[in-house]
């Protein structure tokens, strides 16, 4: 007869690897999906027992994954019971190695309550999790992706809109301003037609993606700079279905999303400054010539505080497409030459090019108020007088020309900058360019003089549509919310600022340019919410009471603070603005719908349906209390006090969540100013900071940079310094028994090498699962004091004689990880190099079943994996917004094209949330969306607990 196994001897026993299977690990292995893909019963679940002993068992075909719950009436889980992939390493409660499982219930709920009426109540055994792209929220094509400065341009297929803010996008829309498509990223089916793209065979399945670059591993484009600082899309051209995107290099597009036949990445554009090693001018304008042979290329001016206003005026030529680098077309490239000439076919600021049908190439030449013509063999043909031209488009069918004229910052020549109004001077053609029609230009927060015209002038982009029954002027204003004020020295709130920024169609009548389509009008009542979110941190959190999901954007404290969230209803796609009474660095719901709100020093607690406070027993009285500069402040009647102080520059906290049992853990900087080595000789912390006093225990390799703490619901301290020497965090979970789940910010070490050994300037995280009190992170390297460092060295002869499982992106610091139960690496994002801004981050997510859902932004996917460490499977692949066909289509393009499997198309998804056993929310920068995915099972039985 089978001994009867009681539950809480299984949560007893559950699963720690042994040192020597660490030790053992193949990064392959690790990484690899476990369960086997044949979802069906063998025997159907069975219930029998007492209210007190309830045994439940049931028998798979194969070693699947397998999920047990017990719900109410309404599917409403009251008790995860088990969830993981059976087999040799099935997490707890489930027996290793059966495929005939029998469980035994308690008949508690998940927080140790009895149920009442057990008739109300079922036993649900699902087999094969099987998610399913379900819609798209929170995206318009028409919002802005930050707060850098867009590029447009018009071709007869549409209008190109050109953004880059630490991520990339290329939009096509009609001449109506409708959304047509995304170009890049490049749509799934449109990748191997994308010449000399990079790509990676990732270890972890054998897949061959492309392979994302730069400092935040967000872009596969290769004419940007690569820097987080520094540049972007600097310039776009558009003839003939071709696009040309310019930076240092050129990228060459398809109006298709391919590369057109031609390779991808062409010749270096960007001119090299003098001294300077990393420093580039750009061309701010390009144009493709009409028989798409050639493509011009001029306004090389740094926009930066590296070399304010510097210029060179001159227009460079190259073959479309060639490899043949640009030569000079017209003008002259001197560096620290003023130039300062007025003679004809050179320039004072060569601000922009177009070309017309017959081949000539026109020039705007600003501080000498007139528009160059020239041949296509370089001659100058013509110059027409215009008053400080900026930007110049032909009518393509009229051959009229169209001249935008405003204000320009040029300090180099040391002239009094008269006053200029935006203004538009329309003209006849080449051959008798007589004005036409003169009136103001409608561009949003431009200044007539040079105060607060911040990027120069090059933020307004202008440019004519041909191809529309009445000639389209269409615009953007680029800089918008940026830090130090905005072009006229307002300080509106950003949602009116970007409401400004977006792009907008003006038709000519009566003398004067009318708004006639307005991005702003139709983003607003798709995603309410403009502005969008800095550096990309989108963190999601989803109240498991009513299912919503909420987005926290930094909106105040150098942008990492949040005072407002987004509310998402799933359902509906239904969006509505929540403003926190307490700005916040993070938070969190309980099993209950409670909110907790975090500072550095402080935990509130709030009945969000209200925003009463619920005083904790432990708490303390704390008067405007927030996180940063500009964040709401809240007088907490009873808030909890945490060991810890604000971080040290990354104001990035590592994370909190709450247990169903109501358990609290929370990570606490404790790192800055700890001083140096000497001080740590006694074995004692000394240092001040505004939090609860703590001493942590400190061992030679210990990693210095806060502690972890857990809570009752009480508010009284169940465990302190849970994981010492952990590294940084980027999120942290805990299940009923308060074991830990963990990402740590290091990359994963599998014998002394990368877990994806063949993949440089790796910038993964690791997963971690860990017993509190049984585990400790040991590190060597880095430096002794400071924060995140090791203030006592560990000593050589004391080091581990296994290899290490962990690696720092920075401080050249490496760990051990001492009785931990698993390690999954390959997952999120850490910044990289030495000294790595870790502004820039990620987090995961844990849910009710102890399942831990990681993005992997590199690998274009989402990784779940149960408590005992086994990979059930990874939702998503490579795509754009249009790829993958959704179960509601609402909310999202129209036109998307099916790739088949869980259709859940990503691109750089660095953040995650779970409404258990429903939905995988998912954070998509790269496509500047947020996904809900469906969570079902390819098999499931219900068993009735009425007998």
């Amino acid at each position: 007869m089978r001994r009867r196994i009681r539950w809480s001897h299984l949560i007893r026993v559950a699963l720690v690897l042994p040192l020597s299977s660490l030790m053992a690990a193949d990064a392959a292995n690790e990484m690899s999906v476990k369960r086997q893909e044949v979802f069906e019963f063998v025997q159907k679940p069975v219930v029998t027992g007492t209210e007190t002993e309830t045994r439940i068992t049931f028998e798979s075909k194969a070693f699947c994954d397998a999920t047990v719950a017990i719900e109410d009436a309404k599917s409403n889980i009251v008790r995860h019971l088990a969830s993981g992939v059976l087999g040799a390493n099935a997490p707890a409660p489930f027996q290793k190695n059966q495929l005939k499982q029998e469980l035994i219930w308690d008949g508690k709920d998940d927080q140790g309550e009895y149920l009442k009426n057990r008739a109300e109540y079922n036993v649900r055994v699902s087999l094969g999790l099987k998610p399913q792209f379900e819609r798209t929220l929170f995206w318009s094509p028409k919002k802005r992706l930050g707060f850098s400065c867009p590029v447009l341009r018009v071709a007869p297929e549409g209008l190109y809109v050109a953004e880059s803010c630490e991520v990339d996008q290329v939009r096509l829309f009609d001449h109506k301003g409708q959304y047509v498509r995304t170009v890049y990223p490049f749509p799934a089916d449109k990748i191997s037609a994308v010449q000399g793209l990079q790509t990676h065979t990732f270890i972890q399945d054998g897949k061959t993606l492309p392979l994302k670059r730069g400092y935040t591993q967000a872009t596969l484009l290769t004419c940007k700079s690569g820097n987080y600082d520094e540049g972007g899309i600097t310039a776009i051209a558009a003839a003939n279905g071709r696009v040309a995107l310019t930076d240092i290099k050129l990228n060459r597009l398809s109006s298709d999303g391919s590369s057109g036949g031609l390779p991808f990445t062409g010749p270096q554009v960007g001119i090299p400054i003098a001294g300077a090693e990393t420093k580039f001018l750009s061309p701010l304008s390009t144009a493709i010539s009409a028989d798409g042979k050639w493509l011009y290329l001029c306004g090389y001016h740094a926009n930066g505080g590296w070399a304010p206003h510097l210029r060179m005026n001159g227009v460079m030529r190259m073959p479309f497409d060639g490899s043949e680098a640009p030569t000079l077309f017209a003008g002259e490239l001197k560096q620290d030459n003023p130039n300062n000439t007025t003679e004809a076919g050179k320039f004072r600021m060569a601000t922009s090019v177009a070309c017309d049908p017959s081949g000539r190439v026109y020039v705007t030449d600003y501080l000498n108020d007139r528009v160059q013509v020239f041949g296509e063999d370089g001659k100058l043909a013509k110059s027409i007088p215009v008053s400080r031209p900026v930007s110049v488009s032909i009518h393509q069918k009229t051959g009229d020309i169209y001249v935008f004229s405003w204000m320009m910052i040029e300090q180099r020549y040391g002239e009094p900058q008269p006053d200029v109004e935006p203004t538009m001077t329309h003209l006849g053609p080449f051959d008798n360019p007589a004005v036409k029609l003169k009136c103001p230009l409608p561009l949003p927060k431009c200044s007539k003089t040079t105060s607060w015209n911040v990027p120069g002038g090059y933020q307004f982009r202008v440019d004519l549509d041909s191809w529309t029954e009445k000639p389209t002027i269409w615009t953007i204003n680029g800089s918008v919310g940026a830090a130090g004020g905005h072009d006229d020295g307002s300080t509106d709130n950003p949602t009116r600022e970007f409401e400004a920024g977006c792009v907008v169609g003006y038709e000519e009548d009566g003398g004067k340019l009318v708004p006639k389509f307005n991005f702003a009008e139709e983003a607003i009542k798709s995603v309410t919410r403009l502005t969008p979110p800095i550096l990309w941190r989108q963190r999601l959190i989803t109240n498991p009471v009513n299912g919503k999901v909420y987005v926290a954007e930094g909106d105040s404290g150098v942008m990492k603070s949040v005072n407002q969230l987004v509310e998402i209803t799933p359902e509906t796609g239904k969006i509505a603005l929540v403003d926190l009474p307490m700005g916040a660095e993070d938070l969190c719901f309980d099993k209950a719908g409670m909110i907790y709100l975090r500072t550095d020093t402080m935990v509130g607690r709030f009945d969000p349906t209200t925003w009463r406070e619920i005083p904790w027993d432990y708490g303390e009285e704390r008067d405007n209390h927030s996180f940063g500069m500009g964040a709401t402040g809240y007088n907490l009647t009873s808030g909890l006090p945490t060991p810890g102080h604000r971080s040290f520059n990354f104001w990035q906290l590592g994370g909190m969540d709450v247990s169903v049992k109501g358990h609290l853990v929370i990570t606490t900087c404790n790192g800055a100013g700890l001083g140096g080595a000497d001080v740590w000789k006694r074995g004692e912390a000394h240092f001040k900071y505004e939090g609860k006093p703590y001493t942590p225990a400190v061992y030679p390799g210990r990693m210095r940079w806060g502690e972890i703490h857990i809570f009752d619901k009480h508010g009284k301290l169940v465990i302190s310094d849970a994981v010492p020497g952990m590294t940084h965090l980027d999120g942290i979970g805990i299940d009923q028994d308060d074991n830990l789940y963990m990402m740590t910010t290091s990359r994963r070490i599998i014998n002394g090498k990368n877990s994806d050994p063949k993949l440089e300037n790796d910038a993964s995280c690791t997963l971690v699962k860990a017993q509190p009190g049984k585990v400790k992170v040991i590190s060597s390297g880095g430096n002794a004091g400071g924060s995140g460092s090791i203030p006592v060295p560990l000593p050589s002869e004391a080091q581990p004689t296994r290899s290490m499982d962990l690696a720092e992106h920075s401080g050249g610091v490496t760990g051990w990880v001492e009785n931990a139960d698993w390690l999954f690496g390959g997952v999120g994002y850490g910044a990289p190099g030495a000294g790595g801004c870790i502004c820039w981050n990620s987090r995961f997510s844990k849910d009710y079943f102890n399942r831990s859902i990681a993005p992997e932004p590199l690998h274009d996917s989402v990784a779940i994996v149960d408590g005992g460490g086994n990979l059930i499977l990874r939702i998503g692949t490579y795509g754009n917004v249009d790829d993958g066909k959704p179960l509601i289509p609402d909310g999202g393009p129209q036109n998307t094209h099916s790739i088949g499997g869980d259709e859940t198309a990503l691109h750089y998804a660095c953040y995650v949330s779970s409404d258990t056993d429903h939905r995988v929310f998912i954070a998509d920068a790269g496509n500047a969306r947020i996904l809900s995915v469906k969570l079902n099972y390819h098999a499931q039985e219900i068993v009735p607990l009425a007998k």
